[in-house]
């Protein structure tokens, strides 16, 4: 399956972000009295405070099952993927089902995750296919959520050096 497609089917919005702010306040005995700016939005994320953990993003992701693996296994991550059990559907045999048969998988994740999973599966030690569902995913969500811009990068890339026990060599101290 050479097919990989990504769509953003749920993300925060104004209501969210302002519950986050309400979140992050009350931690110092205050309320908020103005929405947040993008500025805030991006500072808040950029530091990863606890109260972004309010922000949810679900993608419907259509990927070859290999590549699904690599994603379930990021574990404040909530996917859904489509079973392959012979009692559940019959294209194909179970047993005998290469692991590039398609899947399809709903992915639901808070913003700290996100940034997670954008940090290790950016990395070029990640297949090129996971690489390729994670940048798709990245790219959807700039789109809504422009705070997130330059948050949504390899690990390297975002700590400033490469803690992989190999690295690729893009970010060497």
């Amino acid at each position: 399956m050479d097919e990989i497609k990504v769509s953003l089917i749920e993300y925060p919005g104004a209501r969210d972000w302002e519950a986050v702010k309400a979140r992050a306040l009350v931690t110092i005995g205050k309320t908020a009295k103005t929405p947040p700016t993008g500025k805030w939005k991006y500072d808040i994320l950029r530091a990863r405070h606890s109260p972004i953990r309010r922000l949810r993003f679900s993608f419907f992701i259509e990927c070859p099952y290999w590549v699904s693996v690599h994603l379930v296994r990021h574990v404040h991550a909530q996917p859904y993927v489509r079973s392959q059990r012979n009692d559940r559907q019959n294209d194909y045999d179970r047993t005998k089902a290469p692991q590039d048969a398609p899947v399809n998988m709903i992915w639901d994740m808070n913003a700290e995750e996100l940034m997670t999973i954008a940090n290790k599966r950016l990395c070029r030690q990640a297949s090129t296919e996971t690489r390729r569902v994670v940048q798709m995913m990245c790219a959807e969500v700039l789109k809504v959520c422009p705070e997130f811009t330059g948050l949504l990068v390899p690990g390297c890339v975002y700590n400033g050096t490469c803690h992989e026990m190999y690295p690729c060599g893009r970010n060497i101290e």
